[in-house]
C-alpha cells in the first residue's frame, strides 16, 4: 500500500481482509523520513484484526515513538535496531518490544542461537551509554537541519525528516544525472525511482562538514547545467 503524496497513510492501509495476518509499518519511513503519529498508529491497531509490527529503526532521530502503545494494545509490537543511532550495523542486533504473552509465543519459534555473546555485550554497553547517544543525536539533528535548509535553497523539495536522512526531489529537472555526477566526485547518495511515484535523492546526514561539501558540490553542478 503506497503512502499519499503528503506521506500520510491512505484509508485502505490496514483495512480488514480475510487473509490479513500481519501489518508492517516502517515508522519513521524510508526514504521519506516521515512519521505516522502515535495516535494514528493507535487508531490503526484498534481497527486491525491482526498484529501490527511497527519498525522503529530510525526512531532515535524522531520527535516521538510508539513504545508506550505496546502496553495499551496487545496487537502492537515495536521493533528497534542498534544499526542506526548506535552505529553498530555490523553487529546485526535488534530487539522486539511486545506484551509478555506475545513474547512467550515468539520465543517458542525463535532460533536457539540467534544472538552471540559478543553482540550481546556490545549492545548492552551501547544501551548503557545514553550520554553518547544524546550527544550524537544532537549533532545529527543539527546537521539534518542544515542539510534540509540547504537543499531547499538549491530548489529541491525536501520533506521534513524524522530520520538520519532526507528525501529530496526537484520540481523541474531529473535528479539521476546529479546522482551520477556526485558519484564521480566520490560523494555517495542514494538514487531511488518508484514507478508512478517519481524519483529522488535520499541523502544520509553526515557531519556538518560533510553536509557543507555535499551542498557545495550540488550547487556547482546545478549552476553548470
Amino acid at each position: 500500500v503506497f503512502f499519499r503524496p503528503d506521506w500520510t497513510l491512505p484509508e485502505e492501509f490496514g483495512e480488514p481482509a480475510e487473509d490479513l495476518r500481519l501489518v508492517f509499518l516502517a515508522n519513521p519511513n524510508s526514504p521519506s523520513g516521515t512519521m505516522v503519529p502515535p495516535e494514528v498508529v493507535r487508531a490503526l491497531a484498534e481497527r486491525l484484526p491482526c498484529p501490527l509490527l511497527v519498525d522503529e529503526a530510525y526512531v532515535d532521530f524522531a520527535s516521538s515513538n510508539c513504545l508506550h502503545l505496546v502496553a495499551e494494545n496487545e496487537k502492537i509490537m515495536v521493533a528497534r535496531s542498534f544499526s542506526k543511532s548506535y552505529a553498530l550495523a555490523g553487529l546485526r542486533f535488534g530487539y522486539l518490544v511486545a506484551q509478555p504473552h506475545i513474547i512467550q509465543e515468539l520465543v517458542k519459534v525463535k532460533d536457539s542461537y540467534n544472538c552471540d555473546a559478543l553482540s550481546i555485550a556490545g549492545a548492552t554497553a551501547a544501551i548503557l551509554d545514553q550520554a553518547w547517544l544524546h550527544q550524537t543525536r544532537a549533532k545529527i539533528l543539527a546537521a539534518r537541519r542544515k542539510l534540509t535548509e540547504g537543499m531547499r535553497r538549491l530548489g529541491f523539495v525536501c520533506v521534513d525528516s524524522e530520520a538520519n536522512f532526507t528525501w529530496n526531489t526537484h520540481p523541474s529537472r531529473p535528479v539521476r544525472p546529479l546522482y551520477e555526477q556526485l558519484k564521480r566526485r566520490r560523494i555517495l547518495v542514494r538514487y531511488m525511482n518508484y514507478p508512478g511515484w517519481g524519483d529522488g535523492l535520499r541523502i544520509s546526514v553526515g557531519t556538518e562538514e560533510q553536509v557543507d561539501i555535499c551542498l557545495q558540490n550540488l550547487a556547482e553542478l546545478l549552476a553548470s547545467s
